[in-house]
């Protein structure tokens, strides 16, 4: 029951944090079609990119507490999904993890020299690159939680099949950019999904916090 109000805690947190380090930063600071602009706004507003550099190091320290919370509470309903679900995770906090070095390295250079106009677009766009890789992983563990909760009796297929979506949002919106589909159906069908994605994290972290255990 207390992992379970913790889960439901760590899940908010990384929204309302990442929320900030990875949704209204970004859009605030960068352009990834006019790098020149993007590295203008990081000048102008350093407190700002920092703070985004340390919001996205909380979610990834939360993201591996709340992995393992997740299998322990998830492990007897279903061995094999809980360990998709576990190293998915813990894949997609181990690229984040790697992604933030795309960031740290430019700022760095800003503060000790001038760091060069082709090594900071650089860095920027591969860090807008590895988003997309990170969300495969997100996609699949999203997949695997579907399942989980299918199974257990704490929650409802309407969860489920919510996060079943949200899932196959993910991993539609990483093949409509890699794959470069310019299709208007595409496009709004991953969006709208992501959406949904949205929805049925936050409404997973509230069942944890009211729901009371059933095993």
């Amino acid at each position: 029951m207390k992992n379970q109000k913790i889960i439901g805690l760590l899940y908010l947190s990384i929204a309302i944090i990442g929320g900030f380090s990875m949704g209204y930063a970004p859009i605030e600071l960068i352009d990834i079609h006019n790098l020149s602009l993007t590295f203008h706004n990081i000048q102008e507003n350093l407190l700002l990119f920092k703070l985004s550099i340390l919001g996205d190091g909380i979610v990834i320290v939360l993201e591996l507490f709340i992995t393992i919370l997740l299998y322990h509470f998830f492990k007897q309903t279903d061995t094999l999904w809980s360990e998709i679900a576990k190293y998915s995770r813990l894949a997609m906090a181990l690229i984040m993890a790697i992604n933030i070095l795309y960031y740290i390295i430019p700022l760095h250079n800003m503060r000790i020299t001038n760091t060069s106009v082709e090594f900071f677009n650089f860095c920027i766009q591969a860090h807008f690159y590895t988003v997309y890789i990170w969300q495969v992983f997100f996609g699949i563990h999203m997949i695997a939680l579907s399942v989980l909760t299918c199974k257990h009796p704490q929650f409802s297929k309407i969860l489920s099949f919510l996060l079943l979506l949200g899932g196959i949002g993910y991993l539609l919106d990483c093949i409509v950019y890699f794959v470069g589909i310019e299709n208007t159906i595409f496009t709004t069908s991953a969006n709208i999904l992501l959406g949904v994605a949205a929805v049925s994290e936050l409404s997973f972290a509230v069942l944890l916090l009211i729901k009371k255990s059933k095993i």
